[in-house]
């Protein structure tokens, strides 16, 4: 079990969100090492069958479209997952200071 942060997210919950970030963030970072522009190859003479060259650049360009698509949307789940692990840090930072602040002034009156 993790140790309760001030609004009642355990710090484990809150690293789990980090690393979903970082982890989403390492999957687009790869995909974007693919290279789009390289040309696949896939001839009639390399292949042998030119049916079967024209599937494969269909699939391969397909494939292009398709993880142009699913980069977009995991940069956007990592960004999402970040801006939340931030968020909840400030926020158990301001509680904590509030909470500290109040004592302070409690201790002052008594």
């Amino acid at each position: 079990m993790g140790v309760a942060v001030a609004d009642g997210t355990r710090i484990d919950d809150l690293n789990v969100i980090k690393s979903v970030s970082t982890g989403l963030q390492k999957i687009v970072d790869e995909l974007e090492r693919l290279d789009d522009d390289d040309k696949y190859g896939w001839s009639r003479e390399v292949i042998g069958h030119e049916e079967l060259a024209n599937r494969l650049n269909d699939f391969a360009t397909n494939w292009d479209y398709k993880r142009s698509k699913l980069e977009e949307e995991l940069k956007k789940l990592a960004g999402i997952t970040k801006a939340a692990a931030e968020a909840y840090e400030q926020i158990d930072t301001d509680l904590a200071n509030a909470v500290r602040r109040q004592e302070k002034a409690s201790k002052g009156r008594g």
